[in-house]
């Protein structure tokens, strides 16, 4: 007999999944006298022929369209580093920038229970702040981030880049992407951050 946390590791879903698979009936538990849940082993296995294979996803991003030949190598790497996976989501857009098309898809397929693993090369890569926060998100939904590369910097590095980060973008966002004003801040901040 299994525990319900053990039938949704070995089903690879979430806790409210299998409550949503009780209800619907693909899965009966044994409730003991406690009223607890567990499971039969022979059931689980039979319902992991039905639970459909979770996905490896590869995920990169750059912040312009003029950095996509880094995207291209970006995503060359990542292949490199990981033989087997299922999917490579890209996106160009700033990592302060929640509605990514490609970040969005990962969110909705992670929160689908999708996606066993996403591999990135960078934090920074799929989002500039909360990280943590995704991390506990997918946590939550059985789903493991794979940080190839961890840069080692102080935090005062670290905070140096998001303001650099945040200054760019809202400059941006003030004088308009294509304005020769924009360029002329963003040199400026680039050359603070020296």
């Amino acid at each position: 007999m299994l525990r319900p946390k053990e039938a949704c590791q070995r089903l690879g879903i979430s806790y409210a999944t299998l409550r949503e698979y009780v209800k619907k009936g693909y899965i009966k538990p044994v409730i003991l006298q406690s009223g607890k849940w567990r499971f039969r082993e022979e059931d689980v296995e039979k319902l992991m022929g039905i639970v459909k294979r979770r996905k490896v996803v590869l995920y990169a991003r750059v912040s312009s369209s003029t950095q996509k030949d880094d995207l291209v190598n970006q995503v060359k790497y990542l292949e490199e580093q990981v033989k087997e996976y299922d999917q490579v989501i890209t996106d160009i857009g700033s990592g302060l920038n929640m509605k990514r098309k490609g970040f969005l898809k990962l969110l909705r397929m992670i929160l689908n229970n999708e996606v066993s693993r996403v591999v990135i090369a960078y934090p920074d890569r799929l989002v500039r702040f909360g990280f943590e926060i995704l991390e506990e998100v997918c946590k939550s939904h059985n789903c493991e981030i794979v940080v190839i590369n961890q840069e080692d910097k102080t935090p005062e590095e670290e905070l140096v880049e998001d303001l650099v980060s945040i200054l760019v973008l809202f400059s941006g966002k003030l004088y308009g992407m294509r304005s020769h004003e924009y360029e002329k801040v963003k040199k400026c901040v680039e050359e603070l951050k020296a």
